[in-house]
């Protein structure tokens, strides 16, 4: 069987106290690190773009490089890469983020977690946060309401995550693509698992309360199959290079963007709802605009994690960042 295979199927044997030192080394690496506002950005806030065709490229996992992901972020914002992981490796997580979604309901009715490879929070999160216990229980809550958790609440599943990152190449292509090496986002380093039935959730740009002074890639990565006719929930884009923060004229929030206001400016035919297989890999940055597909009609939900990663120079310090 390929070890990468067996990462999660061995998950309860790796060493938690470990995991968890290692975890809080990260984020100690960046406590008192500040972003430099002096380095160049990958994509300038208000820079005047040429039009091109509303699409999202796809290629396969072998021709992902660098060169070919800084291609298609700068000329449509997106990118998926058809395969990128093995959906062999991917299974053992489903049921992996359904323990850690359990263990996090737990905690919050006061029962201990049944085993800490599923909840055992690196102890320094709090210190770092800036508003301390209080940011947390808001981030906790906000994440028990939407069906998901920040991976690093379980470290070991975490780590095995950078191994499995790392085993695909992604630690090289995103050094290269920054330029320099790369730092992950506690607060939005993400295990998901959709609630339904699916509600209606706002358009939006993770810049919106991210920053726009950031290079940034995330890593939306479905373990199972969702979008089209799947019946799984996908997400629904606008497959455009944006440049600046859209209006929230209209939105339901500060950070959002109304429908209205997305099919008014660029027409319903604009907005595409890809179809994602387990392993399948789709990047983009925080200018994108999207949101999750919603509706009735979706009867299965959809597991997937989300990785926000930044070059260590240019990164947003509000979504605690962490070390790679």
């Amino acid at each position: 069987m390929n070890p990468v295979t067996t990462t999660f199927r061995q998950l309860e044997a790796r060493a938690s106290d470990r995991d968890k030192r290692a975890i809080e080394q990260r984020l100690d690496a960046f406590r008192a690190r500040m972003p430099d506002s002096a380095a160049r950005l990958l994509v300038q806030p208000q820079q005047s773009l040429q039009p091109t065709d509303l699409i999202i490229p796809e290629i396969p996992a072998e021709a992902l490089s660098a060169s070919t992901l800084q291609t298609a972020l700068l000329a449509h914002g997106s990118l998926i890469v058809r395969g990128l992981f093995q959906p062999d490796a991917l299974a053992p997580l489903l049921p992996v983020i359904d323990h850690v979604l359990a263990s996090c309901n737990d905690f919050k009715a006061g029962r201990p977690p049944e085993n800490r490879t599923y909840f055992d929070p690196p102890e320094n999160l709090v210190e770092i946060l800036p508003r301390g216990e209080r940011e947390l229980g808001n981030t906790r809550s906000f994440h028990r309401e939407s069906g998901s958790a920040m991976c690093i609440e379980a470290p070991s599943v975490a780590e095995c995550l950078l191994e499995l990152y790392e085993s695909r190449g992604l630690k090289s292509l995103l050094t290269h693509y920054f330029g320099q090496p790369a730092c992950l986002s506690a607060k939005k380093w993400v295990l998901r698992r959709s609630r339904l039935p699916v509600a209606e959730a706002g358009w939006h740009q993770d810049g919106a309360f991210m920053g726009t002074d950031i290079n940034s890639v995330n890593l939306w990565l479905p373990l199972n199959s969702c979008g089209g006719s799947t019946g799984s929930p996908g997400l629904d884009v606008l497959p455009q290079r944006l440049a600046t923060i859209v209006s929230a004229e209209g939105a339901q929030f500060d950070w959002s963007v109304s429908t209205a206001q997305v099919t008014r400016d660029r027409g319903e035919t604009a907005i595409t709802s890809p179809q994602f297989n387990a392993g399948d890999a789709y990047f983009f940055d925080h200018f994108l605009l999207h949101r999750t597909q919603f509706g009735k009609h979706f009867h299965t939900p959809r597991y997937a994690i989300e990785t926000w990663f930044f070059a260590a120079d240019r990164f947003p310090k509000n979504q605690i960042p962490l070390a790679w």
